[in-house]
């Protein structure tokens, strides 16, 4: 059996991060697509708008490994995260704007 032509490299949790997803990739010369914009029915269209899907990030299945590098830098320990916002909500000099 043959490869598929394109492969999902990332699922974004909004059509704007997937957007920025696209356009970190194409920068980088590997020509990238979300299929958010892809409605087949009403059932497929209202999952999309409540974003129960997230929006797939797709490149030729040749550049997977490539896109997966560069986009590996997007993710987020999630820990990581909340222990800096605890650390700042616990200090009250963090970074306040001055009046």
């Amino acid at each position: 059996m043959s490869e598929p032509i394109s492969t999902v490299v990332k699922v974004a949790s909004t059509p704007e991060q997937a957007k920025i997803f696209v356009a970190m990739l194409r920068n980088e010369g590997i020509p990238a697509f979300t299929d958010g914009h892809l409605t087949q029915d009403e059932f497929a269209m209202s999952q999309r708008l409540m974003n129960q899907l997230g929006c797939r990030v797709l490149v030729p299945t040749a550049a997977v490994d490539k896109a997966r590098e560069i986009l590996e830098s997007t993710d987020v320990d999630q820990d990581e995260l909340m222990r800096q916002a605890m650390e700042s909500a616990d200090d009250p000099d963090a970074e306040r704007e001055e009046d």
